[in-house]
């Protein structure tokens, strides 16, 4: 989104410039408190505690594993490509990270090999995860983004291009749609586009394709890593499911909790295309499709939930 607020349909959102040592949200508590979050200390947890916690632990770990998922994707020689084309500065990640314990091993040999490592989200790398596919998603050359709302002269206005800090240049925009870092052919293109269109995440009402946020960027930039590497469309939005999990604990835990108590249908049926729709996973579809009936219902509290995980540095 924009960096101004407006009274428009599209849900805005302030692009918060503060400095790179805010950087990657959810970073501050660290690997003790993603697992203590896991364990019972959401939002949504704490108000069902009692004679339901239990049940819902369980739901949590299904949901979102403490030991994470693995994907069948890996960086390749992405990472690299970014930090030639100065998309990425390795010093200024350094820096960033050295007020938080340091980068772990394997993000930092990302700068400098090429890795076919599977990519897995969990409570501890998802955090490194959207600040390493944020500019993938961002700078990555695609014919698609000739058509991107991004693209235009408000580029440097949004808070995924705006609000990259980490690059050689002072603003993320100089890079959008400027950077061999994939490698796709015209079908893999139109794969990626296709389910990009689909796909949301309850920070506001666009589509991954509309990438205004680190999270769109995150999660374009693991689709097209992905559908360069073969991902079929199923394959795909089983990704953007797991990605958005680990992103927005605290929406997709109340989401299969929903589909549980309201829907009656376990969380593992529901295909992932569903999950990521507008209905669902858009910050308006998801306050009124998921959380309202669980309100209604006694299940969860009167609260106005969405957008936790932070979109701005």
């Amino acid at each position: 989104m924009r960096a101004t607020d407006n009274a428009s349909g599209i849900t805005r959102r302030r692009l918060l410039l503060t400095g790179a040592a805010a950087l990657g949200a959810g970073l501050a508590g660290g690997v003790a408190g993603t697992l203590y979050w896991a364990s019972n200390s959401t939002r949504f947890l704490a108000y069902v505690k009692g004679k339901r916690n239990a049940a819902l632990g369980a739901l949590a770990r299904r949901v979102l594993p403490l030991e994470g998922r693995r994907l069948e994707v890996s960086f390749g020689d992405a990472i690299q490509r970014l930090v030639a084309a100065g998309v990425i500065s390795p010093a200024k990640f350094r820096r960033l990270y050295a007020k938080r314990g340091g980068l772990p091993p394997w993000v930092a040999r990302l700068f400098e090999q090429a890795s076919a490592e599977p990519i897995t989200f969990s409570f501890q790398t998802a955090p490194y995860l959207l600040n390493l596919l944020w500019p993938l998603g961002m700078a990555t050359r695609a014919g698609f983004n000739a058509k991107s709302p991004l693209n235009g002269p408000d580029v440097h206005r949004y808070a995924s291009t705006g609000g990259w800090l980490l690059g050689r240049a002072p603003r993320g925009g100089e890079y959008f749609n400027r950077v061999a870092a994939v490698d796709m052919n015209a079908e893999q293109e139109g794969r990626v586009l296709a389910v990009a269109k689909r796909c949301y995440r309850p920070c506001c009402n666009n589509s991954t394709f509309f990438q205004d946020c680190n999270h769109g960027s995150a999660l374009l930039g693991l689709y097209e890593l992905a559908a360069a590497q073969g991902a079929d469309e199923a394959a795909l939005y089983d990704m953007g499911r797991i990605a958005n999990g680990y992103w927005y604990p605290d929406e997709y835990l109340e989401m299969a909790y929903f589909f549980q108590e309201i829907e009656e249908t376990p969380w593992e049926r529901v295909p992932s295309r569903r999950i990521l729709g507008k209905r669902y996973s858009s910050i308006s579809g998801w306050q009124q499709n998921v959380h309202r009936p669980l309100v209604n219902a006694g299940l969860a509290a009167n609260t106005q939930f969405g957008a936790a995980s932070g979109c701005g540095v």
